[in-house]
């Protein structure tokens, strides 16, 4: 359980001076060493698969003997998590199908000791005649994430090179150059680095003896001797007072390190894997304990860091860019093309009002060029003229016209397909939003997602849970997950159509009546074809969780994602393709939902009301929705179905 508590200076304790207490934006060395002792308490779990993040990141999905499932986190750059799940994306980077080729099925063996480094090194074994597997997470810089065997680059993140190192597929394994390790500093060590230095105590501590800047002032904290000072005054005393406090922090974070967690108001600042002391002297600032540190990085981490964009994203800023630069390049087409379809017309025009003129200019022309031609230049006016020769000049004209004529059905298809290119890219392009630097943080407290924010979900007109998957990959996990012996399964009569699973309300609690049901089977409806289909109606069915497998009759093949029904299918017939949108409260969390009108009116609020529409407004409508309901149009469409939608307010 989280506790909270103010922070108090304690009775006698001289308040040392400390640094502003900006939250940091990624790991210190203490948080990477914290990581590494959590990492080391799964030694022998089996890699099951490679994720992306949306956020960013990657994710390597773990099984633990005798534990069950664990994923770990890592975010190159910035910090790493063991958590029971985390969010996946749909799609896989090109790093994350290299990672599963690579680390599918081997176990965890070791994690290397980091020192004072902020450089996690993970040793994987497929089996036991197999070179060992290194994965090797930077956690500094821009950060980077590799898998090496027998000192060799198998993959890489980002592929850099440097005058004495190179990272890069096939290049030799090196370490980044290491600092010295501030853990196993002596007194005289530290001594030293305090008399040899020019600046204060904090910074002598943050740059000599590599802790960086929040570090070192939690060890002059616990040290109780002020940062400010210049670092040569009273060195003796001083290191040997840094010296001990460093050690007691090394005591206090253990095996297994707990989370603390600081909030200024409901703003996050910090977060440690001991308890700080530097912020005993802010009243203002609270603290949140956390089981794990994990837990605790990942409450901070991913509200204040800046976002770092994932493979997906990148690719999809790629595909933004082409269309940005297919555009101009159509704009330019048909202003080209508008051109030269006026530029025709006027030719022919001139050549019919001053005729007189255009003779005598053709006669003079062939008389200077008399070798065979079938056409040439004449100058009527200001204006050369391309005629034919040995044909009456009107026949010139009506050629002119012809052109003219072929070029406007030219510039058609051409500005047909500039507004097809427009649509693509107002489907595309992201909706504006100001960058959060990373010390900044977003309004309010973050929340921690709620398990089924990963999939479609909705709460019924009784308040039950129901889910449903995105893709065939999610349709098969929530059923191998998350399909209990008392929960309900349901399905659209439609190929494709999502697997949606009817949780069994909370002991004591009647279970799903007729109306839930239908309430699901007209959800799994409206996220199936039908939606795209135009169709004001469809029929579902619902079987128990025993009725469902994977095992099909003999020599069947059942793809994924797809599910075989044995017995009879308890039969809901027209339900209609029509769902609302809006907030419902969950656990005293405000969440936007899309669910059948019914339901949404008795746990929520319904704003719109959406029924299947023509998909060539769809772009109009989810701007309308994003304007009207606050979110941000990327939002619209990860909730509403596939294809056209029409809106009325609810």
């Amino acid at each position: 359980m989280l506790s909270r508590t103010a922070i108090r200076p304690r009775e006698g304790q001289s308040v040392p001076e400390t640094g502003t207490g900006v939250a940091k934006d990624r790991f210190t060395a203490l948080d990477t060493l914290a990581l590494v002792r959590e990492i080391r308490s799964l030694v022998r779990a089996r890699v099951d698969k490679a994720f992306d993040r949306p956020s960013g990141g990657w994710t390597l999905a773990l099984r633990v003997p005798g534990e069950g499932r664990r994923e770990l986190v890592l975010v190159p750059g910035r910090y790493g998590a063991l958590v029971e799940e985390a969010e996946h994306s749909e799609e896989l980077g090109p790093l994350t199908k290299e990672l599963r080729r690579i680390l599918t099925g081997t176990r965890l063996m070791a994690v290397a000791e980091p020192g004072g480094e902020r450089y996690l090194e993970i040793e994987f074994v497929a089996g036991s005649a197999d070179p060992p597997l290194l994965l090797a997470m930077e956690l500094f810089g821009s950060g980077n994430l590799l898998v090496a065997r027998e000192g060799r680059i198998l993959a890489v993140q980002h592929a850099k090179t440097w005058a004495h190192r190179a990272v890069r597929v096939g290049a030799a394994y090196e370490r980044p150059p290491g600092r010295s390790d501030p853990w196993t500093s002596s007194p005289a060590e530290i001594q030293a680095a305090l008399a040899g230095s020019r600046t204060d105590r904090a910074t002598t501590l943050a740059a000599r003896l590599s802790l960086g800047g929040s570090l070192a002032e939690e060890v002059l904290a616990r040290a109780g001797v002020s940062g400010t000072p210049s670092a040569t005054a009273d060195v003796e005393r001083t290191a040997s007072a840094i010296r001990t406090a460093m050690e007691k922090m090394l005591a206090d974070l253990g095996d297994h390190p707990r989370g603390f967690l600081y909030r200024r108001g409901e703003l996050p600042v910090d977060v440690e894997p001991i308890p700080s002391e530097r912020f005993r002297s802010d009243p203002s600032v609270a603290e949140e304990s956390f089981p794990t540190f994990s837990a605790a990085a990942m409450a901070f981490f991913p509200a204040i860091a800046p976002v770092v964009p994932s493979e997906s994203a990148t690719r999809a800023a790629s595909a933004l860019a082409e269309l940005d630069r297919h555009r101009r390049q159509q704009t330019a087409a048909v202003a080209d093309l508008e051109r030269e379809a006026a530029q025709l017309a006027t030719d022919a025009e001139t050549l019919l009002h001053r005729f007189p003129e255009a003779e005598v200019a053709l006669a003079a022309a062939l008389r200077e060029a008399p070798e065979a031609r079938s056409s040439i230049e004449i100058q009527v006016g200001d204006r050369p003229i391309s005629v034919l020769i040995g044909r009456p000049l009107r026949e010139s004209a009506q050629a002119l016209f012809e052109e003219a004529k072929r070029v406007r059905a030219k510039l058609d298809g051409a500005r047909v397909a500039l507004a097809e290119t427009d649509r693509l890219l107002t489907e595309t392009r992201p909706d504006p939003a100001p960058r959060v630097a990373s010390t900044i943080v977003p309004k309010g407290r973050p929340r921690n997602a709620h398990w089924f924010e990963r999939y479609r979900w909705f709460l019924s007109s009784e308040r039950i849970l129901v889910i449903g998957g995105r893709d065939a990959p999610s349709n098969d996990l929530i059923v191998r997950r998350y399909l209990n012996p008392t929960d309900r399964y349901v399905h659209a009569d439609i190929h494709g159509a999502p697997s949606v699973i009817v949780k069994h309300p909370a002991p004591g609690v009647a279970p799903a009546s007729e109306t839930t049901m239908n309430e699901a089977g007209q959800w799994g409806v409206s996220f199936s074809k039908a939606w795209r289909a135009g169709l004001a109606s469809a029929s579902a069915f619902w079987v128990e969780a025993d009725q469902v497998s994977k095992a099909g009759s003999s020599g069947e093949f059942v793809p994924r994602g797809a599910w075989v029904i044995h017995g009879t299918k308890h039969i809901m017939k027209d339900l209609p393709t029509e769902l609302a949108i809006g907030p419902v409260s969950y656990e005293g969390d405000e969440l936007w939902t899309v669910a059948p009108l019914r339901s949404l009116e008795r746990v929520g609020q319904p704003r719109f009301v959406l029924t299947p529409g023509e998909e060539r407004d769809r772009p109009e409508r989810e701007v309308e929705l994003a304007r009207e309901l606050g979110l941000p149009r990327s939002r619209i469409q990860a909730l509403v179905p596939s294809g056209g939608i029409t809106l009325r307010r609810a």
